[in-house]
């Protein structure tokens, strides 16, 4: 008759298990919101009910448990997080009884008065000695049961009010920390294209698993009103391949939209995550995008960066939103092999923006700056001369930006290379350095303050 009985309890929790589903939408910043819908057995009136499927990293005060079920009500709400640990057990012991094995096989029984990592303080039974026991000796401490109001994992426990008996539908929505998701940009770069392939990482650091979930993202930034428990977690990158650059018709897919002032990626197939799993997901397919490489030199900076950039336009071969992340650039060898060039973070950027890759340094350019003939034209009137000089050291002829932001009150007055200055003030010089040769020119600034 018990077995009939336990196996009807595991069919009906099986059951319930199918019934449910859950939808989990992760932002940027160690932000998720977690939706479930699920059945609970319940009696008419009210009673109390512990629901511990719920992620450790839950916001308590974020909670909404409703049902479409007329009459239901949730008359209270606790979250429970003080989890059975050995600390936390004996906290609960204080001035009860305990009985302390040592590892010299001697015991002592008594009422605990007080504990740390290093000491046990116990009242002997029968004696009424003071005992001070050195936690360090002591091999097992026993206890007369575990106290009820104990959890195993964290567990919302209700009060709730059912209209009447049987299965009530459950709709239970909530923010956690614990999830993170960036997407890496993984390209080839020819020297003309870049073979385009962008690939969501996702960490699940929630301390609890979903199976089966409706999984959506948000690229943006949310504002938020910050606690200070919250803390982020590393993101843990995964190996580039050119193996999984191709992907199964049956692959699944985001689906991008605008939503709100971000934008949305809605996953087209239900996934999967264990607790303190990492995974990846193919964000777009493969693009070929039309870019150039430029050299740049910021006027003060110490070096000439190889850039690669692009205009994210379909004419381009792309077009589409790209949440922020990292774009890691590999080049093709003489012996056909894939060979890493560097890498760069963007931010979230839209349709018809500038994208621009520092890939790093280059090696063979060498540029300096220096200011000189400084002169104070009047009281708030200034002039100087700025100096650029840039040695090519390779063999072949090089073309570099030399970039410098100026201030809004200052212009350019003179110079020996014509510049291009955009709405922001920034100027641009367009510089040729001939192969092992040195390039110098000058021009004079104007500031009114």
């Amino acid at each position: 008759m018990k077995n009939k009985t336990l196996v009807g309890i595991l069919f009906l929790l099986a059951c319930s298990l199918l019934l449910a589903e859950d939808w989990l939408t992760i932002y940027n910043e160690d932000l998720s919101l977690v939706r479930s819908t699920f059945d609970i057995e319940l009696t008419s009136g009210r009673q109390e009910y512990n629901f511990d499927q719920i992620t450790a990293r839950i916001q308590p005060s974020s909670v909404i448990v409703t049902s479409k079920l007329p009459g239901f009500k949730v008359a209270e709400q606790n979250y429970e997080y003080d989890l059975a640990d050995r600390m936390a057990v004996l906290g609960k012991y204080l001035d009860k009884e305990v009985t302390v094995y040592m590892e010299d096989g001697s015991r002592t029984t008594g009422i605990l008065k007080f504990f740390d990592y290093n000491t046990y303080g116990i009242t002997e039974s029968g004696t009424e000695r003071f005992i001070m026991v050195q936690a360090g000796k002591v091999q097992t401490i026993q206890l007369a049961s575990l106290p009820e109001n104990f959890y195993v994992r964290p567990t919302l426990h209700w009060g709730l009010i059912s209209p009447k008996s049987g299965k009530v539908p459950i709709q239970l929505s909530y923010l956690s920390g614990g999830f993170s998701w960036d997407v890496t940009y993984n390209t080839v770069w020819d020297g003309k294209k870049l073979d385009f392939n962008s690939w969501v990482t996702i960490n699940n650091r929630s301390g609890r698993a979903f199976e089966n979930t409706n999984l959506k993202l948000i690229a943006g930034e949310i504002n938020r009103a910050r606690d200070t428990y919250l803390r982020g977690g590393g993101l843990e990158k995964m190996a580039f391949s050119t193996a999984n650059m191709a992907m199964d018709e049956a692959a699944p897919a985001f689906e991008e939209k605008a939503f709100h002032d971000f934008h949305m990626y809605t996953l087209d197939q239900k996934v999967s995550f264990a607790n303190n799993q990492t995974k990846q997901l193919s964000l777009y397919s493969a693009m070929n995008v039309s870019a150039e490489g430029r050299y740049e030199y910021e006027i003060w900076d110490d070096a000439v960066k190889s850039i690669i950039k692009f205009k994210n336009t379909e004419e381009n071969g792309i077009g589409v939103p790209l949440p922020k992340g990292v774009i890691k650039v590999y080049k093709k060898d003489t012996d056909e092999n894939m060979e890493f060039i560097g890498e760069d973070r963007i931010d979230h950027t839209g349709r018809n923006e500038e994208v621009k890759i520092n890939t790093g340094k280059a090696f063979d350019l060498v540029a300096s700056s220096l200011s000189k003939d400084r002169r104070n034209i009047s009281k708030t009137v200034s002039e100087r001369t700025i100096q650029v000089t840039i040695r090519n050291n390779s063999n072949e002829e090089k073309t570099i930006d030399v970039l410098y932001q100026m201030g809004g009150n200052t212009r350019i007055i003179s110079s020996d290379i014509k510049p291009q200055v955009d709405s922001n003030n920034k100027a641009t010089f367009l510089v040729t350095v001939p192969k092992d040769t040195q390039t110098i020119f000058t021009f004079r600034e104007r500031t009114q303050y």
